[in-house]
């Protein structure tokens, strides 16, 4: 069981273990008790006559709207429902659920004015498996009130959530098949469960483990073509990487030197293409830029994100003070998205052209193309024209979503983050740059057995390993077939074969507690289940 007392409680492991491991959730006593009294604060507050936005005011361009008392005791409900305008294929299960766990961790601060009775409903349906349906289009707001709509709506018995078999089943069926009853929201609680950061935050956190499995492909991939070609290592050893303080370059080097220790393999005297040089380089800043989404997510789940959010004083004659924040913006975690969105393009760019190098005969020595009998055979030739394809695509996702925004509510609403477009397009990046590091090595691998069968020498222990178990699902190339589904089957494959515990010198290619999908035979779009 995992005890919350504070966000800081949420780690990224105990994340996991809670939405993907079925961990269960309770919350301290000191949690409730500190909800409890700011709720009470809350209250006496209200009782004081001040203008509360959301509880007893509209929302949005109806701000300005008073509330009577009828209609505040409605508005909790109201705020849920018709702001769940999204559609679309679902985002998976973990998105819904990671959202209200994160949420809740937050409601444990103090300053959203809930009641300790929602706290514990949440916890208690997390610990019931519920996993709210967010569908994955049509997310332009300011802050989160779209995808937190179709999350905060599902304890009131609406919308939908993922059915046991994982199909959308509508929310008040899960209730009634458990025997239980919808959560009836209090004044300002359904504000609260539509404020702040939390699904953005669970999106990132999954991409974190998704990327971390492609750095660590891109490393193995460019270590393969290295030796494919016979080229000099000397670029990817730590002492050109102390010459240069980017953060993440010794990292990556030496993650990149793991995969070439004991190498037997004969290498040339020239200096190879820049796209070989300057590997641990691109590497080093993707896995930096990584490192900082990673550390935005968690700073993230930590914010208090509520507008407005109440800051309880028992000293004070008013009780405390509804302040109106801006926290609902996620701008680093934005920016550090649109940054690793960046360098994972850079990563995909730079395995196209190594591609193009281990196919030209000049600078491996090896047969034209990789072809077994050239002429007769085209050789691999074609698996660069497909990477070149998936080149095009990357190269089309070049416009940063966050800049894409407008205003809504008659421009009471007039700045945005694209935070989940920014993260819908990261994803679709990732995916792409995973399936061209996977026509790099098959074609690689090749280049290598060439090598091998004309005396050239082997590959290092580690390397070898992965192209053995690699060669025991798809044999050696003989001449012309059909590679397509071999590549497909080759991406099933890998991240399973990358080795979990990382190389020596840091944590590139560590993997990410989420067991990584079984099979990536085809390029779903995001949010698929």
């Amino acid at each position: 069981m995992i005890l919350l007392n504070l966000p800081a409680d949420l780690t990224p492991q105990a994340y996991d273990d809670v939405v993907r491991g079925g961990r269960k959730v309770d919350l301290s006593a000191e949690a409730l008790a500190r909800v409890a009294d700011s709720r009470a604060l809350f209250l006496r507050h209200l009782e004081t006559g001040v203008v509360c936005y959301g509880v007893n005011t509209g929302l949005g361009a109806l701000a300005g709207q008073d509330l009577g008392a009828a209609e505040m005791a409605a508005m909790p409900r109201h705020v849920l429902l018709a702001r769940a305008v999204a559609s679309g294929p679902a985002y998976p299960a973990s998105i819904g659920r990671g959202a209200l766990l994160i949420r809740l961790a937050q409601f444990l601060k103090g300053y959203s004015a809930v009641t300790p009775e929602l706290c514990r409903f949440m916890a208690a349906r997390l610990n019931d498996g519920l996993s709210p349906v967010i569908p994955s289009q049509g997310h332009g707001m300011a802050g989160e009130i779209i995808p937190l709509s179709h999350v905060g709506q599902v304890l009131v018995g609406e919308g939908l959530v993922h059915g046991d078999g994982g199909a959308p089943i509508p929310a008040a069926d899960w209730f009634r098949a458990r025997g239980l009853s919808p959560y009836a929201p209090q004044p300002k609680e359904g504000l609260a469960l539509i404020n702040g950061v939390a699904a953005a935050s669970a999106m990132a956190h999954d991409v974190v483990g998704a990327l971390n499995r492609t750095l660590a492909l891109a490393t193995l991939t460019a270590a393969a073509t290295l030796e494919g070609l016979g080229a000099s290592q000397e670029s990817w050893g730590a002492d050109v990487a102390r010459l240069r303080p980017d953060a993440g370059l010794a990292q990556a080097a030496a993650g990149l030197r793991h995969w070439l220790d004991g190498s037997g393999v004969q290498r040339g005297d020239r200096q190879p293409p820049v796209s070989l040089r300057v590997v641990p380089q691109v590497h080093g800043m993707a896995q930096a830029a990584l490192d900082a989404l990673a550390k935005a997510v968690v700073d993230e789940w930590r914010t208090v994100s509520d507008n407005p959010v109440f800051l309880p004083d028992p000293g004070s004659p008013v009780f405390g003070a509804l302040v109106h924040s801006g926290n609902f913006h996620c701008a680093e975690l934005t920016a550090r998205t649109e940054a690793m969105a960046l360098a994972i393009a850079q990563v995909a760019q730079l395995s196209e052209r190594r591609l193009h190098r281990v196919l030209d005969a000049r600078f491996t020595g090896l047969s034209p193309q990789l072809a077994s009998k050239p002429g007769l055979d085209a050789g691999l030739v074609a698996l660069h024209k497909a990477a070149l394809g998936l080149g095009a695509q990357v190269r089309s996702l070049s416009v940063p979503p966050s800049l894409m925004h407008g205003e809504t509510s008659f421009g009471q609403e007039d700045m945005m983050t694209m935070a989940l477009p920014a993260l819908d397009r990261l994803t679709t990046l990732d995916r792409l740059t995973h399936r061209m590091l996977c026509y790099e090595l098959y074609t690689a691998l090749v280049a290598l057995d060439q090598r091998q069968a004309q005396g050239g020498g082997a590959p290092g222990p580690a390397l070898a390993t992965v192209h053995r178990d690699i060669r025991a699902h798809i044999p050696a190339y003989g001449g012309d077939r059909p590679f397509g589904p071999e590549v497909g089957r080759l991406a099933g494959l890998v991240d399973a074969i990358v080795p979990d515990a990382p190389p020596p010198g840091g944590p590139l290619g560590q993997r990410h507690a989420a067991p990584a999908p079984p099979d990536h035979e085809t390029l779903p779009e995001r949010g698929s289940p």
